[in-house]
């Protein structure tokens, strides 16, 4: 049983680590970008806007941003939220009561009507 569930791991981490990738890069390449809230703003300038975005690593290509990010994910640094203004960590463990709340129930209810 230790040998099964330590194949099935090995066989899950690179799996979560393609599918990562693989919404890091559609996400990316999407139209739009995090600063597009700036963009619409006239009274940022557009130099300020381009200092935001080399902080935040903006100016790189997505391929280069990737490992850093995964590298992020790993340490829980999850960065900060423009639209929220507070940490996503903060985000996070403000709305994880409440969703694991409603998939308790609802796993509950699934049991109820599989029995």
């Amino acid at each position: 049983m230790a040998t099964y569930l330590f194949r099935r791991t090995l066989i899950s981490l690179p799996t979560l680590v393609i599918i990562s990738f693989v919404l890091f890069a559609v996400l990316s390449l999407a139209p739009g970008d995090p600063l597009s809230q700036f963009a619409a703003n006239p009274e940022v300038p557009q130099e300020v806007r381009e200092r935001i975005a080399k902080s935040l690593g903006l100016d790189q290509p997505w391929y280069a941003r990737y490992p850093r990010w995964l590298a992020a994910m790993f340490t829980g640094d999850f960065g900060f939220s423009y639209a929220s203004r507070v940490p996503v960590n903060d985000l996070i463990s403000l709305r994880l009561p409440q969703t694991l709340k409603v998939i308790g129930i609802s796993y509950l209810i699934s049991i109820l009507i599989a029995i």
